[in-house]
């Protein structure tokens, strides 16, 4: 709340420090900035005071790393490196079928055809091989007891998002890394997508590969419902969009990646376009994209955020425009993790919220509502904005027509339901989910789980939330912290009362200040 040290000079006179003043009575009198940190009458409520400082430390445990784990990225064998390329430059692209190290592999070549373009190494201003331990720790905090968002499902999105910039011509394709020769730069002029920078185009992969980092395979009307403590710093609105966008920028930061941050543009774009892939946020999203389409005029920064979210949003839901039977595997696996979700409702006697298929009719319906309500209508859109990606849009019609046919087939035989209480068994113990995105008082597993996903074949155990974090010495930590601020409080309160009168950092005085929004903000902007 207060400024730096040494105040600037205002003629003779130095500036007053009482806009701390004016910060304090924000933090502790407003409703609207800090939900009334100290409460009504003599007793202290510091919840969201505590809750905070909670989400900072949880965020630090859940990005240290071990040393081992940044060991430098090896040469990829030159067989193995002509199959990634031809299978990543492939709409048919199937990363479930990849072992752990060959995701992170074709992670790499797809960054690493990226800094082919002309300019882009000086760009980002980090070398290609400093980009493994920055890719190797998101992969880290991605949970991997989760069917459907795990770093398989990012890598899906990242190679998406670069077979729609590809199609548009502002990427090379991955087979210039057959060439000795691997300087390009696009042709294209005049398009939107052709607006997009150098840096604009690297932050679109970064969001690509990041944007469901920490995810804990369940949604946020889940933890609306169950009143998780990010919820409530997040006033119930992308709870786990703003989780995701935090937790990308502060690995950015550690791996050095921070240079792009400092541009306000770029680090906004990031931020909006991590957001974007919340699809309760979906319609807005498609009102702005059709006025700008339909000419409404708006700097051109904000035109490439609508852009940037436009290919990620098409990204994150390609599912249902892969050739049909890679759209039938990623429906299946989504099915599983809502079966695990709707479980763990149960488990805490909150409403279901999420479709539990257990029979093949029930995921061709879905399917079918999805495609016509969501991803068609999305696709269509931004075919509009980047013509070329008019392949993916015919992909989307005829998986439709072949799910309808399923669906016709499975309505003339006896519904057979599948089995997944194994899936539950091996996956719906969320104990080692990021603990703020759990309710308060669940008691789940006291280490972290050492399952792993045998369909994937995962083999390391998801370190999500550390071990320690759970244990009684950290129980121990978090309430000397939240008793710190509960002390900080009181003082805060009695010097509160003490300068009530003081209005030197306002004409209007320390009351009239405006209250500020609060969500759905880059806390870093």
């Amino acid at each position: 709340m207060g400024g730096p040290k040494g105040c600037k000079t205002m003629g003779t006179h130095r500036r007053p420090k009482s806009a701390d003043l004016g910060g304090l009575h924000l933090a502790t009198g407003s409703e609207d900035q800090g939900h009334g940190w100290l409460g009504d009458g003599i007793d202290l409520q510091t919840p969201f005071a505590e809750l905070l400082s909670d989400m900072y430390n949880e965020s630090v445990l859940t990005l240290n790393e071990p040393e081992d784990d940044l060991t430098a990225w090896a040469d990829i064998p030159r067989c193995a490196r002509e199959r990634f390329i031809c299978s990543l430059d492939s709409w048919n692209f199937e990363p479930h079928r990849l072992t752990d190290t060959e995701v992170l592999q074709c992670c790499m070549l797809l960054f690493e055809g990226l800094y082919s373009m002309d300019g882009m190494a000086e760009v980002v201003g980090v070398p290609l091989d400093q980009l493994y331990p920055f890719i190797r720790h998101l992969r880290r905090i991605y949970r991997l007891e989760n069917c459907y968002h795990n770093f398989r499902h990012a890598l899906d999105v990242l190679q998406a998002s670069y077979s729609f910039l590809r199609s548009a011509g502002v990427v090379p394709s991955l087979s210039i890394l057959f060439q000795s020769n691997r300087r390009w730069r696009t042709d294209r002029t005049g398009s939107l997508v052709a607006s997009l920078d150098l840096s604009d185009i690297f932050l679109i992969y970064v969001a690509a590969i990041g944007h469901d980092v920490g995810h804990p395979g369940f949604t946020n009307v889940f933890m609306k419902n169950a009143q998780t403590p990010l919820s409530v710093v997040f006033s119930n609105r992308s709870a786990l969009e703003q989780m995701h966008c935090s937790l990308l920028l502060r690995i950015m930061r550690h791996h050095g990646l921070g240079r792009l941050l400092l541009r306000p543009d770029a680090r906004k774009l990031l931020w909006e376009t991590v957001m974007a892939t919340d699809m309760s946020v979906h319609a807005d999203f498609m009102a702005r994209f059709q006025s700008m389409l339909s000419g409404e005029e708006m700097p051109t920064h904000l035109r490439k955020i609508l852009v940037a979210q436009a290919i990620m949003k098409c990204a994150d839901i390609s599912n249902p425009c892969r050739p049909y039977h890679v759209s039938q595997h990623w429906a299946t696996r989504l099915m599983k993790e809502w079966h695990c979700q709707a479980s763990f409702e149960k488990q805490l006697s909150l409403p279901t919220t999420v479709q539990s298929s257990e029979d093949a009719l029930s995921e061709a319906k879905g399917q079918l509502f999805f495609n016509a309500t969501f991803a068609r209508p999305l696709f269509e859109l931004t075919i509009k904005a980047i013509p070329d990606m008019q392949m993916y849009g015919t992909q989307c019609i005829s998986n439709f027509l072949r799910w309808q046919e399923r669906k016709a087939n499975l309505e003339k035989s006896k519904p057979v339901l599948r089995d997944y209480s194994v899936v539950v068994d091996s996956n719906g113990d969320f104990g080692n989910a990021f603990r703020l995105t759990l309710p308060a008082d669940y008691c789940g597993s006291d280490v972290a789980s050492s399952g792993s996903d045998s369909d994937e074949g995962e083999s390391v155990a998801s370190s999500t939330l550390a071990p320690s974090t759970v244990g009684s010495d950290a129980t121990l930590a978090r309430e000397e912290r939240h008793a710190a601020i509960r002390g900080a409080a009181g003082k805060a309160l009695r010097k509160q009362k003490s300068i009530a009168n003081r209005n030197s950092w306002s004409p209007m005085g320390v009351l009239a200040v405006p209250a500020l929004p609060s969500h759905n903000k880059d806390p870093t902007l």
